[in-house]
């Protein structure tokens, strides 16, 4: 069985698994937030920094612009927001 709704913390997605609550979780707004979530749980961070605020603009706003968050709150200026949202079209190399 595969769980979903608003899976961002590293501990809470063991226990569902590990507890036998489900067998897997699925991860979709988390990730539009913070699209390196896992390397965050790589680094041994249980939670993202800025973690997503469930406000539902990425779905109003996918319709007409590129998939991304758009909660301007999460960011320093509007600019870096466009400049995370737009970083899939030009990703780093993998290292």
């Amino acid at each position: 069985m595969i769980s979903t709704g608003g899976f961002q913390t590293a501990s809470v997605i063991e226990q569902a698994i590990s507890g036998s609550s489900c067998d897997a979780v699925s991860i979709a707004r988390s990730l539009v937030a913070n699209n390196d979530l896992v390397k965050i749980f790589e680094r041994g961070l249980d939670r993202p920094e800025k973690p997503c605020t469930y406000c539902n603009k990425c779905l109003v706003n996918v319709l007409q612009n590129p998939l991304g968050c758009y909660e301007e709150s999460r960011f320093e200026s509007r600019q870096q927001m466009i400049d995370r949202i737009m970083s899939v079209f030009d990703p780093p190399p993998f290292a």
